[in-house]
C-alpha cells in the first residue's frame, strides 16, 4: 500500500501550465465542474512520497525516497494524469529546466540526496544557478 504522496495538480493550455484554469475549476460545481474538467484535465505531478507499505519514509533519503516513486511508477505503469516530477543531479540540465518560464514553470525543486523529508522547509532563491 502507498500512503501520502507529496505533489501537485497542475493543468495544461496551448503547451504550457496554466495555473489560471486550475484555479477557475476549483471555483465551479457540478456540472460545471465537470465540464471544466474535460476542457482542461488536471495532472497529478508526484514530488515526494511519504509512506510506503504502511512504512514512515520521511527519514529516508530523498534519493531512496524518489528511487521508490519511480518503483511504483514502473510497477503500476503510471502515465498521465499521473506524472512523476523529473530528477537529475546534472547541472546543464538544471540550467537549461531554469529556461522554461514559457511553459509556465514557476521554480524548480532543489533536494540533496541525503537528505530526510523536511516539511515547510522553502529556499528562495538560488545563487549562480
Amino acid at each position: 500500500m502507498v500512503g501520502p504522496v507529496v505533489g501537485e495538480l497542475v493543468v495544461w493550455e496551448a503547451g504550457r501550465l496554466a495555473f489560471e484554469r486550475l484555479q477557475e475549476r476549483l471555483q465551479r460545481r457540478a456540472a460545471t465542474a465537470d465540464r471544466l474538467a474535460g476542457q482542461w484535465p488536471a495532472h497529478f505531478v508526484a514530488l515526494d512520497m511519504l509512506r510506503l507499505a504502511g512504512q514512515d519514509t520521511t527519514a529516508w533519503p530523498y534519493q531512496r525516497r524518489h528511487a521508490a516513486l519511480e518503483m511504483l511508477f514502473t510497477e503500476r505503469q503510471l502515465t498521465a494524469p499521473w506524472a512523476l516530477c523529473p530528477s537529475t543531479t546534472d547541472r546543464d540540465t538544471v540550467t537549461e529546466w531554469l529556461t522554461w518560464t514559457a511553459v509556465g514553470l514557476e521554480g524548480l525543486l532543489f533536494k540533496r540526496h541525503d537528505s530526510p523529508y523536511q516539511p515547510s522547509v522553502r529556499v528562495a532563491e538560488v545563487q549562480g544557478a
